[in-house]
């Protein structure tokens, strides 16, 4: 059941509302004009508004951009007269979820109810997860992130194994916390475990444990990672560079739940959340017989892929605020504004280093720019080339293959230069081909005649 302000003049079909609404279960306040909404809204704020377009005095457009402003998470959804396409298109730029036009069906009000209210539900989701993770990965709206947190959402409060792959600096240790954050073990202990770090000499005590005297140096019993994370979170990191012996261990953790220290006969048990990444191919590794097989298929029961940052250029821009404003307040500095030259400067850089490399870059502009707009003057020295630098094309002084007709000798001149400027001015844009035309300073058509011959070959 949800709480959805109606907003509309018309007596009538205020009610009418306001009856099928109720009649599917939720709680309806109604209200006969823009200011009683903005003050009922504001004394107790409802999970959807429905607002007629067309209203004296405060009409429903400026409903909707004062909702938004005062939570960006309520969806409108506007209800009009005049069903164009210039109307819905005007009815969404002003910042509405969706129209309904008149007359309209409850079943079709119900439709539209239905879908705006689980939009907002994943709103909120995603906003609680970014809450509960200590770093940036899910800021952003690309579809991978929205993927990501509905997946999030449905695995973390189950205790199956999660496997998170992804290159390294896409953030999967933080995927990690927040899976555990969001489950119910999210009281008790996180315990990561760098398997890359761990000497093979050394990986079985230091994950199960060993007893006094069971190895040469071992004075006393100690206890090993894995006692440890009871009760909790055991996130093995970097899974691919564990030793052949300690998988074999492993695999008895995860089938059986029990484990024995080196050096006992006394098995234990552990009652622990396996959560591992890797940013190798664990596939190819099975094959290669360099990872065990059984044990892939005990850590892979679901998988969350983190894709690198040049697959979401549209997250770029979001992130890089989130984090400067993050270290900027962590310093007790004013907040910064992005200029359009940095922006050109971080959308046209292909992170190599994913977003641990932003939040570096990140943290050198909150630390360095004086305020109160970072331009491209302030990133690290020797940042990725500069938008609008020259782009690598074919040399005016290259050679020239006489052996084939004029016009083939020209395509294959030309072609390597036009994939270079395109794909440039493309990436510099995030992908936006109006505004590569404009920067360019051709016909749009252009561009997409580029395109779509990549899609041709």
């Amino acid at each position: 059941m949800a709480r959805i302000l109606v907003v509309d003049d018309e007596p009538d079909l205020r009610e009418t509302i306001r009856r099928v609404l109720t009649r599917f279960g939720h709680q309806v306040e109604a209200v006969a004009n823009g200011a009683e909404a903005l003050r009922a809204f504001e004394a107790a704020p409802a999970e959807l508004v429905i607002t007629d377009l067309m209203m004296p005095g405060i009409d429903g457009l400026a409903v909707t951009a004062r909702v938004r402003e005062l939570d960006p998470l309520v969806p409108v959804v506007l209800i009009t007269a005049f069903a164009t396409v210039e109307t819905a298109v005007s009815a969404l730029r002003s910042g509405a979820w969706d129209y309904l036009a008149k007359p309209f069906a409850p079943d079709a009000l119900r439709v539209v109810v239905d879908r705006a209210l689980g939009h907002r539900a994943l709103g909120a989701e995603n906003r609680r997860l970014r809450a509960a993770l200590t770093g940036p990965p899910l800021v952003g709206g690309s579809p991978a992130m929205v993927a990501l947190a509905e997946a999030l959402a449905r695995i973390a409060p189950t205790d199956l194994g999660v496997l998170v792959t992804g290159e390294s600096g896409t953030g999967k240790e933080v995927v990690a916390r927040s899976v555990h954050a969001m489950s119910r073990r999210a009281s008790r202990v996180f315990v990561p475990v760098d398997c890359g770090a761990i000497p093979a000499s050394l990986v079985e005590s230091e994950l199960f444990g060993h007893e006094k005297g069971a190895f040469t140096g071992a004075d006393g019993e100690r206890k090993g990672l894995v006692e440890e994370a009871e009760g909790g979170t055991f996130f093995l990191d970097e899974i691919g560079d564990l030793h052949a012996t300690a998988q074999t261990r492993l695999l008895r953790l995860l089938q059986e739940g029990e484990f024995r220290r080196v050096g006992s006969t006394r098995l234990r048990k552990a009652d622990i959340r396996v959560v591992s990444a890797t940013h190798r191919d664990l596939d190819k590794m099975v094959a290669d017989g360099t990872f065990r097989q059984d044990l892939y298929h005990r850590l892979n029961v679901v998988r969350l892929h983190l894709p690198p940052l040049r697959e979401r250029v549209g997250d770029i821009l979001p992130l890089a605020r989130h984090l400067i404003g993050r270290f900027r307040a962590e310093a007790g500095r004013a907040p910064l504004d992005l200029g359009a030259s940095l922006e050109d400067r971080l959308l046209g850089h292909t992170w190599p280093g994913n977003v641990r490399e932003l939040s570096n870059v990140s943290r050198y502009i909150a630390g360095l720019c004086p305020g109160p707009v970072a331009r491209e003057e302030d990133l690290p020295a020797g940042f990725g080339p500069r938008v609008g630098a020259p782009v690598p094309g074919p040399s005016p002084r290259g050679s020239v293959d006489i052996a084939v007709p004029y016009a083939e000798a020209k395509r294959r001149w030309l072609e390597p230069f036009d994939e270079a400027y395109f794909t440039a001015v493309l990436r510099a844009h995030a992908g936006n081909v109006s505004a590569a035309a404009r920067a360019a300073d051709i016909d749009r058509k252009t561009i997409q005649r580029f395109l779509r011959r990549g899609d041709d070959e």
